[in-house]
């Protein structure tokens, strides 16, 4: 961590924890320094998904970056953001109709295209809207990227199409109505530390673009070489050599800008830009002993930081974290950092060496500005989405304000139990149910109060002044219905003289008695069917 200690104590006594901290220099600094090891021909596009946080979305594009989005949401947060839709490219191995209509309707510069059937989708929904919808074919090349642990092309995955299938179709892929293939989009892999791997990549990829532009006589306006770029994670990594980097991809992005002025060369990054921007702050609540091992037991755990917590790692390593609070000279003993959820996974770190902690203790678990609560399960536990500030220019702005329990309780649907319980099938939906109910009270009320088959009986016919009920023929009125209406009595602590008042108070009356027995024979049944179980 860079940041002072004075505000970053500021940050937890202002807005608590657990809470995402990020650092607006280090953000500037982390793009300044990708964009320094790219030649001017090349664009860069912030991966969304990442950190989709609004804030560090505008601050990056004032920096100059473009945005590469998966899903609506991401979609609309870069718009808000600022960014123009001829800077937004729209990837996903699943899009929904519509994202694909939004995408077309605000012109976003390429929707990527993972399968066939999504390109004939498209080509459809473009001719439904009457437009073009510009696309790159997303391709899972025959090459792997050799420096990515985690990789997405050169072998089976859901990602894109086949290079061979690609190549040998992609005559056909032109010649579909209503779209216009811009270029190809390759992602080999992520979290590349080597950039000799970044180079192979790029290499292979501009010359599967030239193979393609040749071989069909196109004039393709996009390659997008993916990126991957990773950051320093563990004790045992080493950095991104940002200069070998550029020593490697400018003699090659330029020889192919000279080649294809017109093409677009985008470069997409996430993890390089963010990553290292972000820290997360937990407190320590509990530290115990427990067979042999010593457990520090925090506030926030796997629900804030899965990637911490090594969510989809094979071997768990622990990312760096620091102790804020206490002194720096304190012995160093070894913890297990735990989260709060009832779970054995959840571990922000293993075996740490870190100085002695005291209960109340503040840490800092760093480089968590990508993958933090966007890869996380925020709702385990019903915890919720933890609060996220930007320190800027030595001040503190909350960007994402920490979910309250009370949000996620109101973001359920509050079903009435009844209808769980299938006492709506006793009369249908309450308006359906009411008329009927209407109904066979006017059919009763006429034989009781012996009316001609020509008087008005609706809803809002009033008992006593328009029908002339009085308090005998109440009385006369109610055993009628006994008899006419299954499943209804009369209970004389529940009702009323204002449910005398119409037609439509007494049959609402009626209905709600009526489902009251329902649910109560229905939970009866339950329950003789669980005692004979």
């Amino acid at each position: 961590m860079k940041l002072s200690k004075a505000l970053v104590l500021q940050a937890k006594a202002t807005f608590g924890t657990p809470t995402y901290l990020y650092d607006e220099t280090v953000l500037r600094s982390s793009f300044n320094e990708l964009r320094d090891a790219l030649p001017d021909c090349v664009d860069i596009f912030y991966a969304l998904k990442v950190n989709p946080n609004l804030s560090l979305v505008k601050l990056i594009r004032s920096y100059g970056g473009n945005t590469e989005v998966c899903s609506l949401g991401e979609l609309e947060i870069a718009l808000k953001a600022g960014v123009p839709a001829q800077d937004i490219i729209f990837l996903g191995p699943y899009k929904k109709p519509e994202e694909h209509r939004r995408a077309l309707e605000v012109g976003v510069f390429a929707i990527v295209v993972e399968s066939e059937t999504e390109l004939r989708k498209l080509s459809a929904l473009a001719g439904e809207l009457g437009c073009d919808a510009p696309v790159a074919i997303r391709i899972n090349p025959n090459f792997s990227a050799a420096g990515s642990p985690w990789k997405m092309g050169g072998r089976p995955t859901h990602f894109g199409i086949q290079e061979d299938t690609a190549v040998e179709h992609f005559a056909e892929y032109l010649a579909l109505p209503n779209i216009k293939v811009k270029g190809i989009h390759v992602y080999n892999g992520t979290k590349i530390l080597d950039a000799q791997s970044v180079y192979d990549n790029a290499a292979y990829i501009l010359d599967l673009f030239r193979s393609l532009s040749q071989r069909y006589q196109l004039d393709m306006r996009m390659v997008d070489v993916g990126g991957g770029l990773g950051i320093k994670y563990y004790e045992n990594e080493k950095e991104l050599d940002t200069a070998q980097l550029k020593a490697l991809l400018t003699p090659l992005f330029n020889a192919f800008h000279q080649q294809f002025p017109r093409t677009r060369i985008i470069l997409e990054s996430g993890r390089f830009i963010a990553g290292k921007c972000g820290s997360l702050l937990v407190t320590v609540d509990t530290i115990k002993d427990n067979h042999g091992k010593t457990f520090a037991v925090t506030d926030g755990g796997t629900h804030c930081h899965g990637a911490a917590a090594g969510s989809g790692q094979v071997l768990k390593r622990n990312f760096r974290i620091v102790k804020v609070t206490g002194t720096s000279d304190a012995p160093l003993r070894e913890y297990h950092i735990s989260g709060p959820l009832c779970t054995p996974d959840d571990l922000l770190g293993r075996d740490v060496q870190i100085e002695t902690l005291e209960e109340g203790d503040l840490l800092a678990v760093t480089a968590s500005g990508a993958y933090g609560p966007s890869a996380s399960p925020t709702l385990f536990h019903s915890h919720g989405h933890p609060a996220e500030v930007l320190v800027s220019h030595d001040q503190l702005f909350l960007v994402r304000a920490r979910q309250t329990a009370l949000e996620i309780r109101d973001s359920h649907a509050d079903v009435p139990l009844e209808a769980m319980l299938g006492a709506g099938t006793v009369a249908g939906s309450v308006a359906a149910a009411q008329v009927a109910t209407q109904r066979q009270l006017s059919d009763i009320l006429r034989v009781v109060l012996n009316l001609s088959a020509d008087t008005l009986i609706d809803a809002d016919s009033r008992l006593r002044d328009d029908l002339g009920l009085d308090s005998l023929t109440s009385m006369e009125l109610l055993i009628s219905l006994e008899d006419e209406l299954e499943g209804f009595f009369v209970n004389p602590d529940t009702i009323t003289p204002g449910h005398f008042n119409t037609v439509a108070s007494l049959a609402g009356y009626i209905d709600a008695h009526r489902q009251t027995q329902a649910v109560r024979h229905s939970t009866e049944a339950v329950e003789v069917h669980h005692e004979r179980v």
